[in-house]
Order: structure tokens, then C-alpha cells, then sequence
């Protein structure tokens, strides 16, 4: 009887520390999570203020508070941070764009949205977009900077074929419209942020960028033009 007992009392204990690593593990997760997390967003700051050139392993480690040593757990050299910093901080923007394409209530307001928030954003944080979209990057990174372009591309044909289908906008390949729209969006910012290296901009001068450049995203998209446009 005593020895019965003491198995379920050793089933209990056995269970009760299964339960407590499976607490540590989960909680260990957690607190790696964080501290990636504090670092790429230590990165996205530097990058953000002077480009990923400041983005040295040095540089994010003591912006993040934590040894050169934690960041290469992370990331096993500087182009794996690189990677990782332009996917967290083009992440950021792809998120604002999306959101405001899928809450414009038609595809021509989507659009137009589109516009303003790509291009407020990018005047208003200059040197991270010339950053994003100009700065020369290693082979890897530039492989990243594909990837964020093929998927604001994807984001806008989404919403584009969701136009046709209640008849918003013409019939079109969106593939291709998608990622002509992207161009120019991108190509509108090169004089200006990298070819200038203008990082302020008056109100009177992004308005006139993203009036020019809604007008001609709309006609791209076969969408009519806004009624306030001149």
C-alpha cells in the first residue's frame, strides 16, 4: 500500500516539474523574443537616423543595452543583422500601406491612399527611405529589398483585382500595374532623397508630389481622377 503510494506521490512530483520546464521553456522563449525584438528595433533607429552604414554589430549592441556577443546569437554575422534590420524596418511600412489600401472603401480611394501614406511617410522619414529604397547594400540585403518591393507589389494587385471584381477599375493585368505603381512611387523619391539628400520637406511641397502623383496612379489603374484634382 505505502509503495503505491509513493508512485502517485513520484507521478505527481514528475508532473509537477514537467510543468515548471514546460513554464521556464515557454518563458524563455519569451524573454529571446524580447530581446531580439530590442535589438532590431535598436537597428531600425540607427538605420532610420543615418542609414544602414551605422548599423555595425557595435553600434545595435550599445543602442540595444546588451553585449556584441547576444547579438551574434542572433545573427551569426553583419549581413544576417542587415537582413534582418531591412526586413523589420520596410515591415513597418509595408504594414501602413496595406492598412491603407484595405480600408479604402473603393479601389480608386485605395489608390490615392496608397499615394499619400507611401509618400507622407517617405518625406517625413526621409533617410530611412532612401535608406529602404537607395542605399547600396550587400548582395544579401539588396536579395531582401526585392522581396520588400515584390510584396507591396502583391499588396496592391490584392486590392486592385478586388476593384475589378466590383467593377472600380477596368479589367488589367494588376500583377503589372502593381509593380508599375511601385516604380514610380519609388522612382518619384530618387531626385529628391537621394540624389539631393533632402531630408526636409514643406507641407506645400509634398502636396504638390502626391497631387502629381495621384493624378497619374489613377489614370495608371484606368481609375477617373479625383474631383478636387486641378
Amino acid at each position: 500500500m505505502n509503495h503505491g503510494s509513493n508512485l502517485g506521490g513520484n507521478r505527481g512530483t514528475a508532473e509537477e516539474v514537467e510543468r515548471t520546464l514546460y513554464r521556464q521553456t515557454d518563458a524563455t522563449r519569451r524573454n529571446a523574443a524580447q530581446r531580439e525584438y530590442a535589438i532590431a528595433e535598436a537597428a531600425r533607429a540607427l538605420v532610420t537616423a543615418s542609414g544602414f552604414s551605422a548599423a555595425t554589430v557595435k553600434s545595435v549592441a550599445a543602442s540595444a543595452g546588451c553585449s556584441a556577443g547576444l547579438i551574434y546569437t542572433y545573427f551569426p554575422h553583419r549581413d544576417a543583422l542587415l537582413c534582418g534590420t531591412f526586413a523589420h524596418a520596410s515591415g513597418h511600412e509595408l504594414a501602413a500601406v496595406t492598412h491603407a489600401l484595405d480600408t479604402a472603401p473603393t479601389a480608386a480611394e485605395a489608390v490615392a491612399a496608397l499615394v499619400d501614406t507611401f509618400l507622407t511617410r517617405a518625406l517625413a522619414g526621409a533617410r530611412l527611405a532612401d535608406a529602404l529604397l537607395f542605399e547600396a547594400l550587400p548582395p544579401a540585403v539588396e536579395a531582401e529589398r526585392l522581396r520588400f518591393r515584390a510584396d507591396y507589389a502583391a499588396a496592391i494587385a490584392r486590392r486592385l483585382d478586388a476593384g475589378i471584381s466590383t467593377g472600380d477599375v477596368p479589367a488589367q493585368d494588376t500583377s503589372v500595374t502593381a509593380r508599375a505603381l511601385v516604380g514610380a512611387l519609388s522612382g518619384c523619391l530618387q531626385e529628391p532623397v537621394h540624389d539631393e539628400g533632402r531630408t526636409d520637406f514643406t507641407d506645400a511641397e509634398a502636396g504638390r508630389l502626391i497631387t502629381s502623383m495621384t493624378t497619374f496612379c489613377l489614370a495608371a489603374v484606368g481609375a477617373p481622377p479625383r474631383k478636387d484634382s486641378p
